[in-house]
């Protein structure tokens, strides 16, 4: 196949595969890691991407998860300016989409260096091409198109790539500008996500491969171009690693045997047969993608605890396969002489897995499709060859074989394009996890969180409920769960789940003030303000908290404290309304009208759309008589919410006053008409009738 038709065939092919995904929305990890993230914003300065960490929480912290990836931030700003400073989740999605296509482009030129075939006769179907296919209607890249968050794997494997492409010309022309060119785009790489780091033992590997693949020695391959290139490769990741340890302040993120069971056992053979039980999964997925999850946490794949768990069969079966592979791998290098392309792919395979293998450092997950976004790279070369390998060996059902190779690829893309219509709705997406983990607490917790956002009591409460019973320990369920029976003033069974949610995790700041709120509708107003402080100390900057202890003050009449908690709710969150709104209401009650006006013109400049704030201001200035910037604000108030029948009644009654009795009726008669159980509307109407 002539070259530009395979990269037309590749493009067209990941199109198929993810052009349904142009129309889903911001779902799962999205909703954190860009939704409410603040570093996306154009009016937030640049130096915050690189102080926070991939969720906006400043890295330095103990509460941030220690995630670093500034450049896949910075394109999801550069989407967002795109968008007119709008979130367009239509522009994310088809960012992702192409830089999907762009991946899979790059894999052709890197499987020919792996595989010497830079040239290849025309018609026929050379392994690269077969292998890029493959590679890009696997489903098992949905999660990382599909989910936006994805993208942070995207961007780092088009640079690993590219950082392969370069070292390959470094080792062709031996120039030193582009070995500096190749070490660059290495920490680029790790600025879009940390696995990239990995490049660098894919560019010693490639190195070995490069010089021995001419059939040199060892001797001659170990040279001293080749330790010296080794060096400055090591002191590359040793320098990343340095700036990535100093930047989270030298302290790792905290993770619990809820994120991931098996790195907390505290049985050595316990945790080594469940590690190995993981990896069997991960490389089933790469095998036949038909179970695939948004989360594999809790409760997914319970632990190999016992000698007779049927499990082991897949551990040693997994281990016997990798052993009878690699004995005849070395056995084709020591027969030749040369290193087999096999070696390369199963680098690919191995060298980006390793982060995520618990070897190095406890990580926060037990599986994530994600994550093997690179290895299935590999996976796919290694299936390519083997498929050539058995054409040659019955070169008379070539096209027997291939129609089954073309067969397997048609599937995948459908089940690409399955798995993808479930990313395209919170709701789909929970729901298919069912399937795959019915006993995972934290799929029925996000399935209790989507239909209490619908309103949807009953099926929350149920969901949460299991969420609890499927694991005892889980503190964010109960403290959602709480929040809904405190809705329902059920306070005492809520004030019960949320001391156990703190008993488990004691620096829960949402469930110290939601404590707050609880002991607040008991009238243990002391230990609610006890709460509310504590949760304060946990997180600093918390508006919320701010805010429901100034409500706890105004009811203790303690005023002057009560506007010092909503001061500070509205500095680390100048759009917090309803703390504006109770200061400028309390400051009217007190007649400090100078100090609402200010106030109040603050609080218009950070929330011009907000009709409870224009009411205030009105109200305050009909009080000192400025009648005419009353009225003004008063219609604003109303233009923004015309179905609020206050606004209309003390609409009336600045008429009233003002001597337009007109006026003053047609309002009066439109709030009743919105709300005919107003009685003091009511009677003012008819003062105003009697008047006339």
């Amino acid at each position: 196949m002539e070259k530009s038709k395979k990269y037309v065939t590749i493009s067209v092919a990941a199109f198929i595969c993810y052009c349904n995904t142009l129309w889903g929305s911001f779902v799962f990890d999205d909703t954190e890691a860009i939704v409410k993230n603040k570093d996306v914003m154009p009016y937030i300065p640049l130096k915050e991407i690189f102080r926070n960490d991939f969720w906006g929480t400043d890295i330095s912290l103990n509460s941030s998860h220690k995630s670093y990836r500034p450049l896949t931030i910075l394109s999801y700003r550069l989407n967002v300016l795109y968008s007119n400073n709008k979130l367009d989740a239509f522009q994310f999605h088809a960012t992702n989409v192409i830089l999907y296509g762009v991946l899979c482009l790059l894999t052709i030129p890197v499987f020919e260096l792996f595989l010497k075939k830079k040239k290849v006769e025309k018609n026929v179907n050379d392994t690269a091409y077969l292998s890029s296919l493959l590679f890009t209607v696997h489903p098992i890249h949905t999660e990382c198109v599909a989910g936006l968050v994805g993208r942070a794997d995207i961007l780092c494997s088009i640079l690993f790539f590219t950082v392969i492409l370069l070292y390959d010309k470094v080792l062709a022309k031996k120039s030193f500008l582009l070995l500096t060119l190749t070490v660059l785009t290495v920490a680029a790489a790790v600025l879009c996500k940390e696995i990239a780091i990995t490049a660098l033992g894919m560019c010693v590997a490639y190195d070995v491969f490069f010089t021995k693949k001419k059939k040199k020695d060892w001797i001659e391959v170990f040279n001293t171009y080749f330790i010296l290139r080794s060096i400055i490769l090591t002191i590359t990741g040793l320098a990343i690693l340095f700036y990535r340890f100093k930047i989270m302040n030298f302290e790792g993120p905290t993770f619990t045997s809820i994120d991931n069971p098996a790195a907390y056992a505290e049985n050595v053979l316990v945790r080594t047969f469940s590690y190995n039980y993981i990896y069997f999964i991960n490389f089933l997925l790469l095998l036949w993608p038909q179970w695939l999850c948004f989360d594999w946490s809790m409760g997914c794949i319970p632990l190999i605890e016992s000698w007779c768990d049927v499990r082991l069969a897949c551990v040693f079966t997994l281990w016997t396969t990798a052993v009878l592979a690699a004995r005849a791998v070395i056995r084709r290098v020591v027969e030749t002489g040369v290193l087999d392309p096999r070696v390369m792919a199963i680098c690919l395979m191995i060298l980006p897995f390793l982060p995520a293998s618990n070897l190095f450092l406890k990580v926060g997950f037990v599986i994530a499709e994600r994550t093997l976004l690179l290895s299935s790279a590999g996976f796919c070369l290694l299936v390519a060859i083997g498929f050539k390998k058995i054409e040659s060996c019955i070169p008379n059902h070539k096209s027997a074989l291939l129609a089954l190779f073309y067969t397997t690829c048609v599937i995948f893309t459908i089940r690409s394009i399955q798995r993808n219509s479930s990313w395209l709705m919170e709701e789909k997406l929970f729901a298919s996890a069912l399937d795959v983990c019915p006993l995972n607490a934290k799929v029925h917790y996000n399935i209790a969180k989507i239909a209490g956002d619908k309103n949807n009591k009953l099926l929350a409460l149920y969901e949460y409920k299991k969420a609890i019973e499927l694991n005892p320990n889980y503190e964010q369920a109960m403290n959602n769960l709480a929040n809904l029976l405190r809705e329902d003033k059920n306070f005492e069974e809520a004030e019960v789940l949320l001391r156990k949610a703190l008993n488990v995790r004691p620096n829960f700041a949402a469930a110290w003030m939601n404590l707050g709120i609880v002991l607040t509708n008991l009238n243990q107003t002391e230990e609610a303000e006890h709460c509310y402080k504590t949760a304060i100390r946990y997180r600093n900057k918390y508006p919320d908290c701010y805010y429901n202890l100034g409500n706890l003050y105004l009811d203790l009449k303690r005023n002057e404290e009560a506007l010092e908690a909503w001061e500070m709710a509205v500095l680390y969150r100048p759009t917090h309304v309803a703390a504006w709104s109770n200061t400028l209401v309390l400051l009217d009650s007190m007649r400090q009208y100078d100090r609402v006006l200010e106030l109040g013109r603050t609080a218009l400049a950070h929330n011009p759309k907000s009709p409870a704030l224009h009411f205030s201001i009105a109200n305050t200035l009909g009080k000192i008589q400025r009648f005419e910037e009353a009225e003004g604000h008063f219609l604003e108030a109303i233009n923004l919410n015309p179905l609020n029948a206050l606004y209309y009644s003390n609409l009336g009654v600045l008429y009233h006053r003002w001597g337009r009795p007109d006026k003053a009726r047609e309002m009066y008669v439109k709030a009743l008409h919105i709300d005919p159980g107003m009685k003091t509307t009511e009677s003012n109407l008819q003062k105003l009738n009697a008047q006339d």
